[in-house]
């Protein structure tokens, strides 16, 4: 009888069969076929607007808010290469891009804006931050470009600071967020700042991580006033680039648990 058994066993084994709790020989666990971004809820923040330099708008570019520390306006321009190519157009373009990727692995994707126009302003950055409060995202992340130095390249990540009766809650989610973003981005292959110390700026007087109330980050893309990053920020193939390096950023941050 032993011997029968032990045929039996060894037949089942070998068709991958059901033999213990259900599980089939050889089947991965749940966990690991779970996509990190499988259900997760983010929302994409492309910087600025095309509008928010349009002089129709200048009431609405009035308003200021104070932050936790400082009072800062609704909105600013953003920065652009030399050769004219506005922040506000590279970072909805690569929002766009990364909105789909994401998508695609399973999450479920808002926008801070919905259009990239001369005719449109905002919103206020404080408005942006609280979007991710009301709709309560797993993560926000608010997409921009740097107008520093020609020597200057590279991105960087910035989190939020402590600021009593404001960001206590998300202070060390913040950190996390963007530890992951600088470990994932770096391992994809996204280029690292030369001018911000291990990619962290930690700071205490950005509106939209100060209103925020979930995981929120904003990431430098590079510097626009940089040729080589320039470069790769105006062309769709480096739009697609820096899509992917921050969609192995949020999954590295989602992989974690």
């Amino acid at each position: 009888m032993r011997v029968l058994l032990a045929g039996i066993l060894a037949s089942a084994l070998s068709l991958g069969m059901v033999v213990a709790g259900g599980a089939s020989a050889g089947a991965a666990p749940d966990s690991d076929r779970a996509a990190p971004l499988e259900g997760r809820l983010i929302l994409l923040d492309p910087g600025h607007q095309l509008g928010n330099s349009n002089p129709r708008f200048a009431r609405q570019m009035a308003q200021k808010r104070f932050n936790g520390t400082t009072v800062k306006g609704c909105n600013t321009t953003g920065t652009a290469t030399n050769a004219g190519f506005p922040e506000a157009t590279f970072t909805w373009r690569v929002a766009l891009r990364l909105k789909q990727l994401l998508e695609d692995e399973g999450a479920t994707v808002e926008m801070t804006r919905s259009s990239n126009s001369r005719d449109v302003w905002g919103p206020c950055v404080w408005d942006r931050a609280k979007q991710a409060n009301r709709i309560g995202a797993d993560a926000m992340i608010s997409i921009h470009a740097d107008g520093s130095s020609p020597g200057n390249r590279g991105f960087f990540v910035l989190a939020p600071g402590v600021v009593k009766g404001w960001t206590e809650d998300v202070v060390k989610p913040g950190r996390r967020l963007a530890s992951s973003m600088i470990e994932g981005m770096t391992r994809a292959g996204a280029p690292a700042s030369n001018y911000i110390a291990d990619q962290l700026m930690i700071s205490t007087n950005t509106t939209g991580l100060n209103f925020s109330n979930v995981p929120t980050v904003t990431v430098e893309l590079g510097n626009m006033r940089n040729a080589s990053d320039a470069r790769r920020m105006s062309s769709r193939s480096g739009q697609r680039d820096y899509a992917a390096w921050l969609l192995a950023g949020l999954q590295h941050y989602f992989s974690r648990g």
